[in-house]
């Protein structure tokens, strides 16, 4: 019997690409999903519901992306044990998760390299919405304030500013400063006064956004930021810093719907990126991920190292880093 061709199978890169890009084109961007949710005790992320394990790097993005207002999941199987169901009919969304294949090489432990592992390959699996089950315990939505936050210190926000121990230099009282940017050459952050901004949020998430940035000096995770405006390396490293920003302002809570960036070329310019690389968005969470995790100091053993099998080797930084908006 002949064997199936490779080219018949899914390519999950480019289904999860779709996916993002879906959401795209009808306007809704995935991560600025929380502005716009409930909020449930134990955070914005969504998370299985049987376990009450949050989802990590793309798949926040792939589940904020969906139709629902909860942020719990689970499978088939997992509704079933708690003795729901998923209603006829419903149809399920898919997450991918990173597997090891298994090494032969193993067996001859003189040959097998000490740094050789065995290559991750990536798969997915099927996930329903509490909302499409029956038979189930819901959580209840705590209320939210209805105001944003004026442009005050929050005292969550700046507990994760100062509590990063390995953060860079911070210059955020300039009164002349008009832009805000992470220089890697000075491995510091310049941000405008707090009172340009016009509320908490629109501050906070700008200046998490280039806290992301800040991540990738070679001091830390050893990111390269690119060398110009527009290039592929620029492109993914923006996209980096949007993705762990919106991780940080959800972690914070300060999340609303600050929409200046929803514009029709802010969206355009992120679907022509990510036809051009069907990789790049998971890889793009994945470092997202890592940052946010170098920044609150907490560490998954398991979860780094299959997201670190999603990332490109590393490249050798430039000898001049450009400032990085």
């Amino acid at each position: 019997m002949k064997k199936p061709s490779t080219s018949s199978r899914p390519n999950i890169y480019q289904t999860v690409t779709d996916r993002i890009l879906s959401s795209l084109k009808t306007g809704v961007i995935p991560w600025e999903k929380p502005w716009q949710t409930p909020h449930f005790t134990g955070g914005p992320f969504p998370r299985n519901f049987r376990t009450g394990k949050p989802y990590r790097g793309i798949n926040v993005f792939l589940l904020w992306s969906s139709p629902y207002n909860s942020p719990f999941w689970l499978t088939f199987k997992q509704a079933q044990e708690l003795k729901g169901t998923v209603r006829k009919g419903e149809k399920g969304t898919q997450i991918v998760f990173y597997k090891q294949l298994r090494d032969r090489r193993k067996e001859d432990e003189s040959t097998h390299a000490e740094d050789d592992r065995a290559p991750f390959v990536l798969c997915y699996y099927t996930v329903f919405n509490v909302e499409q089950c029956d038979g189930l315990t819901l959580p209840q939505i705590i209320e939210q304030p209805t105001t944003a936050p004026e442009v005050d210190a929050d005292e969550t926000c700046e507990a994760i500013v100062t509590g990063w121990e390995n953060r860079p230099a911070l210059h955020l009282t300039t009164v002349s400063e008009c832009r805000a940017y992470y220089r890697p050459s000075t491995d510091a952050v310049h941000m405008p006064v707090r009172s340009r901004f016009v509320d908490a949020p629109h501050y906070y998430s700008t200046l998490f956004h280039e806290l992301v940035h800040s991540t990738g000096h070679e001091s830390r995770l050893n990111r390269t930021f690119g060398d110009r405006f527009g290039d592929h390396l620029y492109s993914k490293e923006e996209l980096v810093a949007e993705m762990g920003a919106a991780f940080l302002c959800a972690i914070a809570e300060i999340a609303n719907e600050h929409t200046d960036r929803n514009t029709t070329a802010y969206i355009q310019n992120w679907i022509s990126k990510l036809e051009e690389d069907n990789r790049l968005i998971v890889h793009a969470a994945a470092n997202a991920q890592k940052a946010v995790d170098s920044i609150l100091g907490t560490t998954f053993a398991e979860e780094e190292e299959d997201a670190a099998a999603a990332l490109q080797p590393p490249v050798p930084a430039a000898a001049e880093l450009a400032e990085v908006a």
